[in-house]
């Protein structure tokens, strides 16, 4: 029988632990054509999210753009008219067709892949500016969605790489030509916290106050457990709920590590007596497969980033500028605490809610509380 928890991949169906609220709550905003910008770390399956919410649309063109290769601003054109292709439906010649009068200053080719799967691929004169192909590019959806009659929804994944960019030519003509769309609902998405904070919160920026704000946490307890129970169902074993709260007390509800401990639990547990023990174990497991990543982790970093990080491994929450924080763990000054937090979340180690940083990987928190 396949393992029924994935983990480190998009995941749909059977395989999502359904978000009822969340799914609820985006549909709505994408039928009123709303903007939303959510924002979660890494692997707290948004991009999973987001695709089953598309999924439950019905009468409404959705297009998905990741910007996560666009190192530039002439990839971003590229993963841009990719996003547009890949949403419109239909045959081969009626797709070319479409995509030719959306965007005319757009060469496209057809890819055919050995399954005979087809492919997009895009060019355009790079000799000259960008601004007209970035002129067709914005306002591409809009004017399908015009043509259609439909509504339309278009999905930017780690929206955040356009802070990347030379200037914000982009940022600035997104944003002036976005806001005048009442019939496409654009969904921007990161996992950089502080790039998307900058982004949309900083008066200087241009997408100032530019969409409803959604925060994505991990998932609930009470979601959890039901899901959990009926999956190890399938194996014909009854989980006892407090066996499922003690996975979720040390996996501290993270979708990602919760389906990774029990995709190896499933993998590694020999009889179906699941005790806490035997649990620990797997958990040990996990941590020792992953401690050589962490262990290049732990070289590239300073001496004051390592004394914060062990610190932090041992607090719940963590309140860095403390006196008596510092002082219990012996760190230098507050002046060093704070230069090696900005470091440390500019790498994406830790991470900020309000005044409370954490670890952003829960297993290297373990690692270090095992190691130090």
């Amino acid at each position: 029988m396949k393992n029924p928890f994935i983990y480190g991949e998009e995941v749909s169906g059977e395989y999502f632990c359904d978000r009822k609220e969340e799914i609820k709550e985006l549909l709505r905003d994408i039928m009123n054509s709303q903007n939303v910008i959510i924002f979660s770390p890494r692997r707290y399956g948004k991009t999973s999210l987001i695709k089953e919410v598309l999924r439950r649309t019905s009468d409404i063109l959705t297009f998905c753009v990741d910007l996560y290769p666009a190192i530039n601003k002439q990839k971003f054109i590229e993963q841009y008219a990719t996003g547009i292709s890949k949403g419109l439906l239909g045959k081969k010649e009626t797709i070319l067709k479409t995509i030719k009068d959306l965007l005319p200053r757009i060469i496209p080719k057809v890819v055919v892949k050995t399954e005979g799967e087809i492919d997009w691929e895009f060019d355009f004169d790079r000799t000259k500016k960008i601004s007209p192909v970035l002129d067709d590019l914005l306002v591409a959806v809009k004017n399908r969605a015009d043509k259609t009659g439909q509504k339309a929804v278009l999905v930017f994944d780690e929206f955040q790489e356009i802070v990347n960019y030379e200037d914000d030519e982009i940022e600035r003509k997104m944003r002036s030509v976005f806001q005048t769309h009442h019939n496409v609902s654009y969904i921007f998405m990161g996992s950089k916290r502080h790039l998307m904070n900058d982004l949309f919160n900083n008066p200087n920026r241009p997408f100032y106050k530019s969409g409803k704000h959604f925060p994505l946490g991990k998932i609930k307890r009470e979601d959890f457990v039901p899901f959990i129970e009926e999956k190890f169902r399938t194996w014909k074993y009854q989980l006892k709920r407090e066996t499922i709260n003690y996975i979720l007390n040390l996996t501290e509800c993270h979708p990602y590590y919760t389906q990774m401990l029990c995709h190896i639990m499933w993998e590694e547990t020999e009889s179906k007596n699941i005790t806490p023990e035997g649990i620990d174990l797997c958990f040990k497991k996990l941590i020792t497969r992953e401690s050589s990543s962490y262990f290049n982790i732990w070289e590239g970093l300073s001496q004051g980033q390592k004394q914060l990080l062990v610190a932090m491994a041992h607090e719940e929450t963590t309140e860095p500028f403390r006196a008596d924080f510092i002082r219990r763990y012996n760190l230098s000054s507050p002046s060093s605490v704070q230069k090696a937090i900005k470091t440390l979340i500019e790498k994406e180690i830790i991470e900020r809610t309000n005044s409370t940083y954490t670890i952003s990987d829960l297993f290297f928190k373990h690692w270090l509380k095992r190691e130090f």
